[in-house]
C-alpha cells in the first residue's frame, strides 16, 4: 500500500466512501446483500484505531470488479532499480481502509479481499505470491523518496519477509519494509508491514504504513495486533462466505 496513491491527503475529517463498480455477469454474486455481508466482517474504525489510526481519520470501503484481469494487482515491495514485486489479483476486490494525517506524516491501515473465480485460481495465485515475496529481502533503494527542491532521491530501505502461524494454526505470510537512512527520524521515512493469507476462493491482504517526515517505526504491539487481526478477520470472512 502506498498511502499517497491510495488515499487522498485532502480528506482530513472522518468520512466514509462507499463505492460499488458496475458488476459484469461473472461477478453477479456480489449483489447488494453480499456486499453488505462483506462490509459486516471487514476492518472497522475501532480496529484501525487499535493499530494506531487517530481520532480524526479518513475511511473508505469499496468494491471493484473487472470483466477481464483484475482491478488491482497486490503490491508487496520495490527493489533497487524500480522493480516492483506484485501478485496476480482477482477479478473482484473489496477494500476497507483507514488513514489519518495528524502531522507531516501519514499513518494508515487497510484490508483487501481478492475474490477469485474458484479455489484453484486463488491457490495458484497464492503459491506464486509465496515465491515472489521471497525477493522482498535485503537493503534496497526502493520507492521511499525524498524531494529537495527539484532533486528526488531514493532512501535506502531494508526488506524482510517470512511466515507465521496464528494460535489456531492458520498460516500467513508477512513482508516488512523499513527506512534505514541514518537521518530517517528527522527526514522522510517509510515503514510498512503486510500480511497475506488465503482460504477458499480468497486471498486476504492486510497492511499498515507510516510514511512522511518524522514517521515512526511500528511497535511490537502494533505488529502483534495486525497479526491477530489477520487471523480474526480472515476467520470472520470464512464464517460468512465459506
Amino acid at each position: 500500500m502506498n498511502l499517497s496513491r491510495t488515499l487522498s491527503m485532502s480528506v482530513i475529517a472522518a468520512t466514509i466512501a462507499f463505492t460499488v463498480s458496475s458488476l459484469p455477469a461473472q461477478a453477479a454474486t456480489l449483489s447488494p446483500p453480499v456486499v453488505a455481508d462483506a462490509y459486516s466482517v471487514m476492518l472497522t474504525a475501532s480496529q484501525a484505531q487499535a493499530l494506531g489510526v487517530k481520532k480524526h481519520y479518513s475511511a473508505e470501503f469499496s468494491v471493484a470488479s473487472a470483466t477481464k484481469g483484475t482491478p488491482h494487482d497486490p503490491w508487496f515491495c520495490e527493489l533497487t532499480g524500480g522493480t516492483g514485486i506484485v501478485g496476480q489479483g482477482a477479478g473482484r476486490l473489496l477494500t476497507s481502509a483507514f488513514a489519518d494525517f495528524s502531522g507531516d506524516w501519514i499513518f494508515g491501515v487497510d484490508q483487501k479481499i481478492h475474490w477469485y473465480a474458484n479455489e484453484q485460481s486463488a491457490k495458484k495465485a497464492y503459491n506464486a505470491i509465496v515465491k515472489q515475496v521471497k525477493r522482498c529481502v535485503g537493503q534496497q533503494m526502493g520507492d521511499a523518496t525524498e524531494v529537495s527542491g527539484e532533486t528526488t532521491y531514493s532512501v535506502p530501505t531494508l526488506l524482510t519477509n517470512g511466515t507465521k502461524k496464528a494460535k489456531d494454526g492458520d498460516e500467513f505470510l508477512w513482508i516488512s519494509s523499513k527506512t534505514i537512512d541514518a537521518d530517517a527520524t528527522a527526514s522522510f521515512s517509510d515503514y510498512e508491514y503486510q500480511t497475506v493469507r488465503t482460504f477458499g476462493n480468497f486471498i486476504q491482504l492486510m497492511d499498515i504504513e507510516s510514511e512522511g517526515v518524522d514517521a515512526t517505526p511500528f511497535t511490537k504491539k502494533q505488529i502483534a495486533t495486525l497479526d491477530k487481526m489477520t487471523d480474526s478477520l480472515g476467520d470472520a470472512w470464512q464464517a460468512k462466505f465459506m
